[in-house]
């Protein structure tokens, strides 16, 4: 029980609070008197449609004062947990950049030296059981460098009791965080995240990529978060979320029972990395981007969007007209030859 030890005082500040603070990201849970931010976060999810399974898959950079603090995943399923190469996340990137349009109109003389030319050319080619408990530890793993401990529970107030037992502090503002995932029978995966920094008031700690699968009955996003305090001793700009949905056709995000206040950046057919495995049925990836700053009320449900027209990014068009290029060298072999010529014309008429 050490790994579930070492998270669950974390979990204790993971309260929802009624007022519309901006959300700290992803339900962070840090020890009492720290704070933890996100600096950057992305998340690939492939759904498939038929089996009703979501592989979620995510990664963060975290800016903290504490050296270690854990996360919290609600999952409506055991989840199963793995990890993916982190590196799928660029890839993913550059299949979805802008397309390079070559602009060859127009036409453009340049003089140049055959001499540099050639130089220059060189210098690149060579350059290039019998009752079950009311709380239960169902798994715990370590995975993608951290410590994970899945719970189920059927009361939060049992939970919170649990958790209290165990020399944690059991809030109200706790126990009315898990109440929605607890009454819908979900699954709660808490990570630890840490540093082997010693020495610091502030400290950056980043995870790899880890991977969730589990059976859903609609994707989603675990986007329901505890609050930021009012006042931050850490200095962070915006973040940014950046999700790469992966299904049969093209998903939307609800936030409850209104719209995601995300943009839609591309939705177009492409070719997944092999890190990702085989996605049956995932013909078509959306990525949505969402620049906050959150009210974190909800978690984002994914329904198939009423407009399947294909969304990308706008081209990015480089002007290359024509190129006449008329070398130094040859002008000055035409000047000697016309001063020739009317040299010897001029000797023709004496």
């Amino acid at each position: 029980m050490k790994s579930l030890a070492a998270v669950v005082p974390l979990v204790a500040l993971a309260a929802l609070v009624s007022d519309d603070r901006p959300a700290n990201a992803c339900a962070t849970a840090p020890p009492a008197g720290a704070e933890v931010r996100v600096a950057d976060e992305e998340a690939v999810i492939i759904w498939d449609a038929v089996t009703k399974t979501e592989t979620f898959i995510r990664r963060a950079q975290f800016q903290s004062t504490a050296r270690s603090f854990g996360f919290l995943v609600p999952t409506p399923t055991k989840p199963e947990l793995g990890e993916v190469d982190a590196s799928v996340f660029s890839q993913l990137a550059n299949l979805i950049r802008p397309e390079v349009v070559i602009d060859t109109s127009g036409v453009k003389v340049t003089l140049e030296s055959w001499v540099g030319s050639c130089v220059l050319r060189e210098k690149s080619m060579s350059s290039d059981a019998s009752r079950a408990p009311a709380v239960r530890v169902i798994q715990s793993a370590h995975v993608a460098g951290m410590e994970a401990t899945t719970l189920e529970a059927d009361d939060p107030a049992a939970l919170a009791g649990w958790l209290s037992a165990h020399g944690f502090a059991a809030t109200p503002e706790l126990t009315a965080w898990l109440e929605r995932y607890v009454t819908q029978h979900w699954k709660v995966t808490a990570f630890v995240v840490g540093t082997e920094q010693k020495d610091g008031k502030q400290f950056e700690l980043a995870t790899k990529a880890v991977k969730l699968t589990f059976g859903a009955d609609a994707p989603f996003y675990p986007y329901r978060e505890p609050d930021a305090p009012k006042t931050s001793t850490l200095d962070l700009p915006p973040r940014m979320l950046r999700v790469f949905f992966v299904s049969d056709k093209r998903y939307t995000g609800k936030l409850g029972d209104g719209s995601w206040n995300a943009g839609t950046l591309f939705s177009a057919p492409i070719t997944l990395p092999t890190a990702l495995g085989s996605a049956p049925g995932a013909s078509r990836t959306t990525v949505f981007i969402d620049e906050g700053p959150r009210i974190a009320r909800d978690d984002v449900v994914f329904v198939p969007h009423s407009d399947q027209t294909e969304v990308k990014q706008t081209p990015t068009v480089i002007k290359r007209p024509r190129r006449i290029p008329i070398p130094y060298e040859g002008i000055a072999l035409v000047l000697v030859i016309g001063v020739l010529v009317l040299r010897r014309r001029g000797r023709a008429k004496r």
